[in-house]
């Protein structure tokens, strides 16, 4: 009974028609997004649990001239790993995961040499693990149709690429594992339990794998840098490209009514942010800018949380200072050249000028 009165609350908290923060000019600070090659990008910033910008700006895809807009979805690629993380930190919350168990207790037929990695070092990027994008074309591997098992299978034969806990290395193959282990534990499959567990009750009715959420039709189209060139029609990504690792798509409007629920604590409790939002370590000691399925800038007195995301035609960026209780959300429908992250500096440069 409490859990459905908390959540509830949260979802009427984020559904909560507060878009002005008083003082800021939203046009203006939407002017503040330099495009540089993106057909459009939409825009959130959430203060203190409540929206102070959500718009958009250019187009909604190479031969798409209208604005993206709030409820426009784009992929978001590895922004979906801080799902994933929040998921296996609930589950074990719920008793059925052990963060520093081998992934082999979850998961089986499993390489030999995969078996002893940890959730833990999975979720810091510390497992060693081949990564599977490695041995395939990026861009020819997004549209298609995969099983966990498919993926796993593509980089079973390649060499660790370090020993556990010796080296931090982006991997998507470890979090593919991370969301096969949530399903083996959560009797349901991976894209539901995120539905059930974070995108319901935040209000998030726009997020999910695009097979879902396509239907709303109101869906951004991407452009690919190519390194010579931009490609104006790269494959949709399919969710089971990436899977756990990389396979939703959402909104500005949603990813702002999911920082109003982190904000408030509740779909994510104390404990579980604070171990997220810590920088790792490897086995000797040294931290790194990572913690468990975040990456960590600023101090540790005054942390900043992170992650982007990035497939064949779109790319993102979404952070949060955690004493600022600030968050900029910014969603392109391009990868290769336009940076999110100096798009969401920018946002947060002309908020603060504006605040002065």
């Amino acid at each position: 009974m409490r859990r459905r009165a908390v959540l509830g609350a949260i979802g009427a908290l984020a559904l909560a028609p507060a878009y002005a923060y008083a003082g800021h000019d939203e046009d203006a600070l939407l002017d503040a997004i330099d495009l540089d090659g993106a057909p459009g990008a939409a825009i959130g910033v959430v203060r203190a649990g409540r929206i102070v910008v959500l718009g958009g700006r250019g187009r909604r895809g190479p031969f798409d001239a209208r604005t993206p807009g709030a409820d426009t979805a784009f992929e978001i690629g590895s922004l979906t790993k801080t799902f994933t993380a929040c998921l296996v930190f609930a589950l074990a919350a719920d008793g059925l995961l052990d963060i520093d168990a081998p992934i082999a207790a979850y998961v089986d037929d499993l390489p030999p040499t995969w078996r002893d990695r940890s959730l833990a070092s999975l979720l810091a990027h510390t497992g060693g693990l081949p990564e599977y994008l490695d041995a395939t074309n990026f861009r020819t591997l997004m549209p298609q149709a995969l099983t966990p098992r498919e993926i796993v299978a593509i980089a079973a034969d390649r060499p660790l690429a370090f020993a556990a806990g010796t080296r931090h290395v982006y991997s998507n193959t470890g979090y593919v594992l991370l969301g096969m282990a949530a399903e083996a534990v959560g009797g349901a499959s991976y894209w539901t339990q995120l539905d059930t567990r974070f995108f319901r009750p935040a209000g998030m009715t726009r997020t999910g794998p695009r097979t879902q959420v396509q239907a709303g039709h109101d869906v951004a189209t991407g452009r690919f840098w190519t390194g010579v060139d931009w490609d104006d029609t790269p494959p949709p990504a399919a969710p089971g490209a990436t899977f756990s690792a990389g396979g939703l798509v959402s909104t500005a409007r949603d990813l702002a009514r999911w920082a109003i629920a982190l904000d408030a604590g509740q779909l994510v409790d104390a404990s579980t942010r604070a171990r997220m939002w810590r920088r790792a370590s490897l086995a000797d000691g040294t931290a790194i800018d990572w913690g468990l399925g975040w990456k960590i800038e600023g101090s540790s007195e005054r942390p900043v949380v992170a992650h982007g995301g990035g497939t064949a035609g779109f790319s993102c960026w979404f952070r949060r200072d955690i004493a600022a209780r600030l968050t900029t959300i910014v969603l392109t429908n391009q990868n290769g050249r336009a940076d999110p992250t100096l798009m969401s500096d920018a946002l947060e440069a002309a908020l603060q000028s504006q605040s002065r």
